[in-house]
């Protein structure tokens, strides 16, 4: 038995343990009007957390897992209501002796700020991700799941909603492939990455020399680059450009950044490691940078340093020295993998044809060009847009920052 959120964070602890397995007997059909999802108390919610750990822990033990995901509900982008767990139950089963429900499937949906551009126009807006979508070994093969997201679609278009206006869209990452969400109405989007391998010092010594200076990022130098601007300058350009065609964005803010900040530094602490205060790295001349983050897997070979948000200045896009600066920056970026001893290397999602040319800048010819790899297995985004119909939609800095 284990508790969670963390004392230390503020927030009451929470003691309880993995609840019980409905038997295979007793459970009901995933059609049955009894059956409803319903937004986790908070005893609920943690014991969401003990059913998914052998999925979503990675390197951490149990109780660093319970403990991890308390300190992220402290995060801006969790708190103050902003997380909510759901779970799929029926309340014609008993309830557990702690006076929880039984836990047929689950998930867990964060709020967020993003924008629609349609014919010229950028509209602020308030949407959903939704993560950790999961059903026990025990209670798989009914069809909960699917009717969990089925219900689970619906309600995100009205919750939460500020001034009684809808939720737009929601969006979520798949990691069992395009069909089972798309079936529920989260459209399939490209997703596509680059990958470059870790860098050691020496080579990286030799490779600058002919690019741009760079300088590394801490948090606090975060504050000062105006990504908002950029996306909302690069929404409202495509909208002008491309009528007919509707754009949407999850807004790339600090909140974004420090919850996979906050993930990665609670990991270093528990792993024995070092805090790591280098977050990306810029070009003061042309504003263009990229801010990343560690990600480490259960398994060592799969550690990675991924790129949370490419930072291009609408301005300095098609300048002369934009490619060679962000040249600069991956490099940059393989070093750092290196440092940290991330054998999985660098990887850059949704990247754009500048960033491959510059990547492809740093290869020498007898390696061939840079692979685009599309995944069609994990971290597949999708989205659901709350209007339906046959609209063109564009999914725009379709990053990791945005992954949840």
């Amino acid at each position: 038995m284990a508790s969670w959120p963390a004392q230390a964070n503020g927030i009451p602890k929470i003691v309880t343990s993995k609840p019980p397995a409905v038997d295979s007997e007793s459970q009901p059909s995933a059609a049955s009007s009894d059956v409803n999802l319903v937004p986790a108390t908070a005893i609920e919610h943690v014991q969401t957390t003990y059913l998914n750990e052998d999925e979503w822990r990675g390197p951490l033990t149990l109780e660093q897992y319970l403990e991890r995901e308390g300190v992220l509900q402290s995060l801006d982008l969790s708190r103050d209501g902003r997380i909510t767990g759901w779970i799929l139950t029926s309340e014609t089963l008993p309830q557990n002796q702690d006076m929880s429900r039984p836990i047929l499937s689950s998930c867990e949906t964060y709020l967020v700020h993003g924008y629609v551009a349609r014919d010229g126009h950028v509209k602020k807006v308030q949407a959903h991700g939704i993560a950790s979508v999961h059903t026990r070994p025990e209670h798989r093969g009914k069809g909960y799941a699917g009717r969990m997201m089925a219900d689970l679609g619906h309600r995100l278009e009205t919750w939460q909603r500020p001034h009684g206006t809808n939720n737009p869209f929601s969006v979520l990452w798949s990691d069992i492939g395009t069909q089972f969400y798309a079936k529920h109405g989260w459209k399939v989007f490209p997703s596509n990455h680059i990958h470059l391998t870790p860098l050691e010092r020496a080579g990286y010594e030799a490779a600058r020399r002919s690019l741009p200076a760079v300088n590394d990022l801490c948090v606090a130098d975060l504050r000062d680059i105006p990504t908002i601007d950029y996306i909302e300058q690069r929404l409202q350009r495509l909208s002008d450009s491309e009528p007919g065609i509707t754009h949407v964005a999850i807004r790339p803010d600090l909140e974004h950044f420090q919850w996979h900040f906050g993930r990665e530094d609670y990991i270093h602490q528990a792993l024995g490691k070092a805090q790591p205060q280098i977050k990306g790295a810029i070009n003061r001349d042309t504003g263009i940078a990229l801010i990343w983050h560690r990600v480490y897997a259960a398994n060592p070979k799969d550690w990675r340093l991924n790129i949370l948000h490419a930072v291009v200045p609408p301005s300095v896009e098609t300048s002369k020295d934009a490619q060679a600066v962000l040249a600069a920056l991956l490099l940059r970026a393989q070093l750092e993998a290196h440092a940290w001893e991330l054998a999985g290397g660098v990887e850059v999602w949704d990247p754009s044809d500048l960033v491959i040319a510059a990547a492809q800048a740093l290869r020498k010819e007898e390696q061939g060009k840079v692979e685009v790899i599309t995944r069609d297995k994990n971290n597949i985004p999708s989205l659901r847009w709350a209007a339906g119909g046959d609209e063109e939609l564009r999914w725009v800095a379709n990053e990791q920052y945005a992954w949840c």
